[in-house]
């Protein structure tokens, strides 16, 4: 049996954990009020960046999702759809967060930017047509290459005006997804193509495109940065803050890094991240 001793000891015990449990509830019922409502977050079939397998949704994203979610008390509802739908859906004002994105003027009138990683698009070339090739410009004075890129990418970079350059002549050829594309480059309909790492580096694991396609690392396509793009149409100012908040501590940690590297390994997590490191 205690002794009176204990008993002072005991009630403080007790007292301490009823209010760690008082200050979690409390704390949760604080985040659920500021995020207000489930959120609708639209993701693409961007390879390594989101992809289903057996059912599942996988990837950075939704991993950075799910860290996002528990960090922030904020119940974040991954749907699966196409590019174009999730981009338009969300400019009407009918999604509440995008993914995968980069910043432009146009979308910072409907949304907060949300910014946590970067991407980097590259050329693929068939290797009877690899030689000599070292920038989107030696294609471009290539007469006998077909460049294909995917509609309504833009790579926020040179190529954007190399490659309406060659549509304009064309030697250009729009695919309406990555699928398409790397079917058209392995049945050598094209001789490159200009496509995300997250995307080719998936793309040559299944065994998608030619094994022995050339990566040709064109000076023209430099790292952008990637974001979220949270709908100020319908999400509250705190409810963006309470989402921005644990975001950029994932980046400033480095966790969302290292997610980069569990999918897409080291060495092309640190070729992508090269103009961060040049800072």
């Amino acid at each position: 049996m205690p002794t009176s001793s204990d008993l002072p000891r005991q009630r403080r015990s007790r007292r301490w954990w009823l209010g760690l449990a008082f200050s979690l509830l409390c704390g949760g019922a604080l985040a659920q009020a500021r995020c207000g409502r489930p959120l609708v977050v639209a993701v693409s079939d961007l390879g390594l960046g989101a992809y289903q397998e057996q059912g599942d949704l996988r990837g950075i994203i939704p991993d950075l999702i799910r860290e996002l979610q528990a960090r922030s008390g904020c119940a974040l509802n991954l749907v699966m759809m196409p590019r174009a739908r999730a981009l338009l859906e969300f400019d009407r004002g009918e999604v509440d967060v995008i993914t995968s994105v980069m910043r432009t003027a146009e979308r910072d009138r409907v949304g907060a930017f949300l910014p946590y990683g970067y991407t980097k698009h590259d050329l693929l070339v068939l290797p009877e047509y690899a030689a000599g090739i070292g920038s989107l410009a030696d294609v471009v004075r290539r007469p006998e290459m077909t460049v294909g890129v995917v509609r309504g990418i833009r790579t926020n970079s040179r190529v954007d005006a190399q490659i309406e350059q060659l549509l304009v002549i064309r030697r250009a050829e729009y695919s309406t997804d990555y699928a398409g594309l790397s079917a058209k480059l392995s049945a050598r309909r094209i001789q490159a193509a200009i496509v995300p790492n997250a995307m080719h580096v998936k793309l040559r694991r299944d065994g998608l495109v030619p094994a022995d396609a050339a990566l040709v690392d064109v000076p023209e396509a430099t790292p952008q940065q990637l974001g979220l793009y949270v709908n100020r149409q319908r999400v509250t100012a705190p409810m963006i803050v309470q989402l921005e908040r644990p975001l950029a501590a994932m980046v400033s940690s480095g966790w969302v890094r290292q997610t980069y590297v569990r999918h897409m390994g080291e060495a092309e997590t640190r070729r992508m991240y090269q103009a961060l490191d040049k800072r």
